[in-house]
């Protein structure tokens, strides 16, 4: 079984400073909170979407979904249940994690393989805007993965400062294309 972890950490210019971007990088992971009973498929899949102000982090979303056979990666270079960036493939003893740079426009990359009892993390930047607004909104995406039996899922089963694999793709922020 394949547990993800997806936190979305959003902020704007008003907080890009040194002080608020070690506040930022201090959120690695989160506790889950669901019943063990429910775990029915292969993948226990959680989204968080975080907030950051010059009043702190505050948490915006945050759902629990158990995925299937459609969150597999297959070779379609379309929007997937991890975004654009980060794909799952099954191996014949655990998961694949592959990743590209560039949000469709870029060759995908494996980044690791995660077999039971291992983890894994990739984390990287990103920056939009909206057609009808000027202003940019700054994202932190952290990808935490860990390959266990249903058994082991406990609400902190994220809580790992040095996972098995890292990868970081902190490249400066680029034009989205928006």
């Amino acid at each position: 079984m394949l547990f993800i972890q997806e936190i979305d950490l959003i902020y704007t210019k008003s907080v890009r400073s040194g002080g608020f971007a070690n506040t930022r990088r201090a959120v690695k992971f989160l506790p889950v909170e669901f019943d063990k009973s429910d775990i029915t498929d292969e993948i226990l899949f959680n989204r968080v979407y975080l907030f950051q102000s010059a009043n702190g982090i505050s948490e915006k979303r945050n759902k629990v979904s158990i995925l299937g056979e459609k969150a597999f990666f297959d070779g379609r270079f379309a929007p997937d249940f991890f975004g654009e960036r980060v794909f799952v493939k099954r191996t014949e003893d655990g998961y694949e994690i592959l990743y590209t740079d560039k949000r469709q426009r870029g060759y995908i990359k494996s980044k690791f393989t995660l077999t039971e009892g291992t983890s894994g993390r990739i984390i990287y930047n990103d920056r939009s805007s909206g057609w009808d607004c000027p202003v940019w909104n700054y994202y932190l995406v952290t990808f935490n993965f860990v390959c266990a039996d249903k058994d082991s899922f406990k609400p902190k089963i994220f809580f790992r400062k040095n996972p098995d694999f890292m990868f970081g793709d902190m490249k400066e922020l680029r034009y989205s294309g928006f």
